[in-house]
Formats: C-alpha cells, structure tokens, sequence
C-alpha cells in the first residue's frame, strides 16, 4: 500500500491525542486534528468559528436522517439557504479527511473519520479509552477544577462526543465495532499503545 491513515478516536483524559502525535512524529508522517476545520474553512470558504460551533452544540440538534438514511456526503453549493448547515459543516470536514486518506499517510484525531473512512482499504481505525480514575487524574494535571467539576466535565464531554457521533453517523461513538483496534492506555501505557498500533499497522500493510 502506497499510503496508510491512522484514525484515533479516544475519551477525554485518555491521552489519545498524546498517543497521535507520538506516533505521527515515530513515523514521519503527518498529524491531523483541529487542522481539519481550518482546511475545510478554507476550502469551503466558511469561517472556523462555526465549525467550531458544530462540534460543541450538535447534540442539541435532531439526528441527521432522511429517506435515504444517514447524511450521504454531498455538498451544498454557495447558493443554497443551507450552505451554512449543521450538514454541509461536516461534509465539508469529511471530503478533507478523505482527501488526505487519498493522497498521504497520515494520523487523524476525532471528528468520526473511522466512519467516513471506513470503506478505504488502508485505513486503521483505533479507539483509545482508559478507566476514570486514570481520566480524572489526567484532567486534573491540565485544568483547574474540583473533582466534582472535573466528573461533570468528562461526563458532559462523553455525551457530546457520542451524540456527535450518532447524529452525523448513526453509529455509537464507544462501539467497539466500528473500530480495528481498541486500546486502555490506563493499563497499556502511551508507548505500549503506540507498539500495538504499530504491530497492526504492520500486519494491515501485508
């Protein structure tokens, strides 16, 4: 295989995105998270903050269903009252992580792209969790709460990354089966994770 992609979805204080950046740097290749709403931006011409408004306030909003079943990737042209929409925000995301998938190896954070890359031969999708004792300790050393506010945080942030997931994918953000690979970085440890990565990256490209 000429290219590979490594999706890495992963709970709050997992050290998911830590786990990414180790392994894009292991491997030379590129690393992309938020990166994504600024190249969307610029390819749609939208301005980043209302990307940014769809990943916090989505879960609000009704799942994205209609006769055809799930939103099918199409985008809206300029023109249309719904060039701004909750749908055209995350197509437009999705044609970027497909774009990237089609032309260089990389590692993407998040924003469902083990869904929207699920049918590519050269994709391993990877989800990264970890027990809450180890979340809440992780949270602790990066935001000043109370330990109370940090359980309502992680909670919150589950939610809203699940129903982000439902409502742009139909599938649930934590299943085990839309995944290649799920990883506890709480008993495996950053550079352990990376390893088993690695290892099926491997046996992915035989």
């Amino acid at each position: 295989m000429d290219n590979f992609v490594i999706t890495i979805a992963r709970q709050y204080g997992s050290g998911g995105r830590t786990v990414g950046e180790m392994l894009a740097k292991k491997l030379g290749i590129g690393y992309y998270d938020k990166d994504i709403i600024r190249m969307a931006s610029e390819e749609s011409g939208i301005h980043e903050t209302l990307f940014g408004r769809v990943d916090e306030y989505s879960s609000v909003k009704k799942p994205l269903f209609g006769k055809n079943g799930i939103y099918n990737g199409e985008l809206i042209p300029p023109q249309s009252k719904d060039f701004t929409s909750d749908e055209n925000l995350f197509n437009y995301q999705a044609k970027i992580i497909r774009q990237l998938a089609e032309k260089e190896s990389c590692v993407i954070i998040g924003r469902c792209s083990n869904y929207i890359l699920k049918d590519y031969p050269n994709v391993l999708r990877v989800f990264i969790h970890a027990n809450w004792d180890f979340r809440m300790e992780k949270v602790a050393e990066k935001l000043s709460m109370s330990t109370k506010e940090i359980e309502k945080f992680l909670q919150k942030d589950d939610k809203r990354k699940d129903e982000y997931c439902r409502r742009f994918t139909g599938q649930e953000w934590k299943d085990a089966t839309q995944y290649d690979l799920c990883l506890d970085s709480s008993k495996l440890g950053y550079d352990k994770c990376i390893e088993e990565i690695e290892y099926q990256l491997n046996m992915l490209k035989k």
